[in-house]
């Protein structure tokens, strides 16, 4: 899992949400059954072939046995999708009849959707097409829950249900990306999957304005505003912190005890944080029925998460000149709550001595300035805005005046490429790409007091243990952070290292236009493979991180097999639960997906949905895969057709 790293909305959300206390599981009523109980509605991605995708959430129905259709969340949120591939994003802590719940609808809106691809290094706007070729609106998608794991609200006298609603968009199955236009076309098919557990151990990001907290018992309670929703309070929740949170708040780097103290000296209803979660299922009082909590590992708030005078530039450093910042595939965050992607190749951010810079969830990287900011780093800045007659958007952090608080937040970075050597502290990469764009964007200028060679990339490993892998020619993905401008080498700092078995991968098969009904050459209740002989096969590769690998290049098709539902606590539900879906378009607007949390399940209905009326057009897994055993282990896989 990589280490961690808006909008507003219009519309009101429909359903009361209560606060959670304690154990952050709901609310009741004078020890009486309330009738209601209490989903967490988190969203997250799967990631595909783009630099943004911004389209509006605009609302999830559920269908229950005997209430029939509720909403518990619609409030509208503009989402980057792409922003989560990384992290899930609590939408809502949101009430729910007490009810066994069936299916559930989401609502995407695309009529002002900003998608964006890489055309030679550089993002493009696509055009944004459905499968007839007419400009897209809305689109809904239908989703059939996995019979065994339906959400269930049930009463309770003393504590009220509550349970985790982990909504999974995969754009990869969703789109069908044409490089060939100009600019690229994106036909969309949506696929997403819900379940009450996510297909992932992601951190699960809680944003919102502080309500109060106690120093005591480590914890703080907010109102949920995800993304950057600056107007809806979308629930109240309680968020557990220990003596190993990192905090980062105004600029400065706590750990523990001292960190909640700070925060809890803070303005309530005005001070904005957003902490960096795990999600455990806990017991109530009643034993039939379980909660959950959600347990900090990093806060970040204050000024240094945002501020209402100034406004937030993300996008990575491909070059600096003196005291300026160009930045690729940059997110623009205005302080009215609503976002935008940089269409314009580039954008610039100034800086200077006021400026103040953090590390992401970093104790051992403080005292940090401006200078320490170099070419490869993704970074989050704040400052003040402008678009000057040149039309590159320009973002002043220099912190020169009361309003302009200026700072720069150092995000956790990615850099990929075969090994050239690695010893002890010290691992040399022929580097390929950062952050997924090609190193050939990269300007080294000024890095180190010698030009840094590309080829010949130094990363300080420190202490870290290598893997195995860790050999001549063999791919790493490395995590961290670039060295202080001017200081290489070293190059870049990390903070963990990856070989290939153990990086998410994603295993990706699309068939010609007519698709197929027969795409598979086995399929079992252990596993199953990909016919690359088929007559309707087009394309087929494992993709990790930006390394790419032709199906047809290895010498046997891979065995995909489920992942393992991981032993979790006896009476408590799973963290994680696999999903296997199949997504069927049943109009031009509405897609109808079934999920099955068991392999077996999805392995008997592939058959009755796979026939020539409805043939396959996409699969889409993500997990590992072992190239030595040439096995994927997938803990997703969707199918289109």
């Amino acid at each position: 899992m990589h280490p961690l790293l808006r909008r507003y909305a219009r519309k009101s959300l429909t359903a009361l949400v209560c606060a959670g206390a304690v154990i952050a599981a709901g609310c009741h009523h004078n020890n009486q059954n309330s009738g209601y109980g209490i989903a967490w509605v988190t969203l997250s991605a799967t990631p595909g072939d783009f630099t943004s995708y911004i389209v509006n959430v605009d609302s999830v129905a559920l269908t229950g046995a005997t209430y029939g259709v509720v909403t518990p969340v619609r409030a509208i949120e503009t989402v980057d999708f792409t922003k989560l591939k990384d992290i899930s994003e609590l939408w809502s802590s949101a009430s729910l009849p007490n009810d066994t719940y069936k299916s559930a609808t989401i609502v995407l809106d695309y009529t002002s959707a900003n998608i964006s691809v890489m055309v030679n290094g550089a993002p493009q706007k696509a055009k944004v097409v459905d499968t007839t070729g007419a400009a897209v609106t809305t689109q809904t998608i239908n989703i059939t829950f996995d019979a065994q794991h339906q959400p269930t609200i049930q009463p309770t006298l003393s504590s009220s249900s509550a349970l985790r609603l982990a909504i999974n968009f995969n754009l990869a199955a969703s789109n069908v990306v044409n490089l060939a236009t100009n600019p690229a076309t994106v036909t969309i098919k949506p696929i997403m999957t819900i379940a009450t557990a996510a297909p992932d151990t992601k951190p699960v990001r809680i944003r919102g304005p502080l309500i109060n907290s106690s120093v005591g018992v480590s914890t703080y309670t907010v109102y949920v505003r995800p993304f950057f929703d600056e107007f809806n309070s979308l629930g109240q929740l309680t968020l557990f912190n220990d003596a190993n949170t990192v905090y980062q708040l105004n600029g400065v780097t706590y750990v523990g005890t001292p960190g909640i103290t700070a925060l809890s000296q803070t303005s309530a209803g005005t001070t904005v944080t957003a902490a960096y979660t795990t999600f455990e299922p806990t017991p109530t009082l009643n034993p039939a029925v379980t909660a959950g909590k959600f347990n900090s590992h990093y806060v970040v708030a204050g000024s240094t998460l945002e501020d209402f005078y100034t406004q937030g530039l993300e996008g990575d450093v491909i070059k600096r000149s003196g005291n300026t910042l160009t930045l690729r595939g940059a997110t623009l965050q205005l302080n009215d709550g609503t976002r935008s992607y940089v269409n314009t190749p580039d954008a610039v951010v100034l800086v200077g001595p006021n400026t103040s810079v953090t590390a992401e969830k970093n104790t051992t990287t403080t005292n940090l300035n401006y200078t320490d900011i170099s070419v490869g780093q993704h970074i989050i800045a704040r400052g003040i805005y402008s678009l000057p007659a040149s039309k590159v958007t320009t973002l002043d952090a220099t912190g020169s005046s009361s309003t302009n608080t200026g700072s720069v937040r150092l995000q956790t970075t990615e850099v990929f490429g075969p090994v050239v050597s690695a010893g002890a502290g010290v691992v040399v990469l022929d580097l390929q790409t950062i952050e997924n764009w090609p190193v050939s964007i990269y300007d080294f200028t000024g890095n180190g007091a010698v030009a840094v060679s590309p080829t010949a990339y130094e990363i300080n490993s420190g202490t870290l243990a290598l893997p195995a892998g860790a050999v001549t020619g063999n791919p790493l993905w490395v995590d961290g952070i670039s060295a202080p401008f001017g200081s290489a080498p070293p190059d870049f700092l990390a903070t963990s290292i990856t070989a290939e078995p153990s990086v998410p991968a994603r295993l990706q098969v699309a068939w010609v236009a007519a698709g197929t009904i027969t795409p598979f050459a086995t399929l079992t209740a252990t596993g199953l493979t990909i016919d690359v002989a088929n007559a309707s096969y087009s394309t087929g590769s494992i993709i990790i991180g930006s390394e790419s690998i032709d199906l047809k290049s290895l010498v046997a098709t891979p065995q995909i097999v489920p992942q393992a539902v991981p032993a979790g606590t006896t009476g408590l539900p799973p963290v994680f639960l696999p999903s296997f879906s199949i997504g069927n378009l049943s109009g031009a607007n509405t897609t109808s997906v079934m999920v099955f949390n068991a392999f077996a399940g999805f392995v008997t209905q592939v058959p009755n949905s796979i026939v020539a009326a409805t043939p396959a057009f996409k699969f889409v897994a993500m997990g590992v895969y072992n190239r030595g055993t040439n096995t994927f282990t997938a803990s997703s896989i969707d199918v289109v057709n």
